[in-house]
């Protein structure tokens, strides 16, 4: 490795793990797995009680289908929370990790209809996530596992961000556990 430039386009930590995209679109993560945050592992054994000290890379292409592995994964944002990791590549799609769900990678089935333009910004907390798109659509969903059972249930809310922030511009948005900011821009 020595010559070689690394560098980095994004990170984002969470309480005990943390998540680094690379310029070149990898996908790093290192820390705590519990939840299966890291999108790495099988789920039993040491990974519940052991942490990934090296970052490792998550290999998203993986959860594809294969209509979809025509265009590699290229991410260009990550956000963590709690106990799941939302991750956007340059292709529009979206994947997340964690939950005990299932300990891969998911890549998430979006109707692209519903999202104008490009995902600009991604949001976690503990089961919930947020983006907002360019054309300045706040899309919020969350993630409701039901104790001792493998059920879950999900939600999906669409708002305008023009109408609900009385004409300004989404810049920025932040969860952490159950608390959720929205940036705004004057108009």
């Amino acid at each position: 490795m020595e010559g070689e430039e690394f560098g980095f386009r994004k990170i984002s930590a969470a309480d005990d793990y943390t998540a680094a995209v690379m310029k070149d679109g990898q996908l790093f993560v290192w820390g705590k797995n519990d939840f299966g945050q890291l999108g790495v592992g099988s789920g039993i054994g040491i990974d519940l009680v052991e942490s990934e000290n090296i970052p490792k890379e998550v290999d998203l292409d993986t959860c594809l289908v294969d209509g979809d592995k025509a265009d590699p994964v290229n991410v260009i944002n990550v956000s963590t929370g709690s106990r799941t990791m939302m991750a956007v590549d340059s292709n529009n799609r979206l994947f997340q990790t964690g939950l005990k769900i299932n300990w891969s990678p998911k890549h998430v089935q979006l109707n692209q209809e519903r999202i104008e333009g490009k995902i600009e910004q991604l949001a976690c907390g503990h089961n919930h996530y947020a983006f907002y798109d360019t054309g300045n659509n706040l899309h919020c969903f969350g993630t409701v596992v039901k104790q001792k059972a493998e059920e879950q249930y999900d939600g999906y809310g669409i708002f305008d961000g023009h109408e609900i922030f009385d004409g300004n511009t989404i810049v920025d948005l932040q969860m952490k556990y159950q608390t959720f900011g929205v940036l705004v821009q004057d108009k």
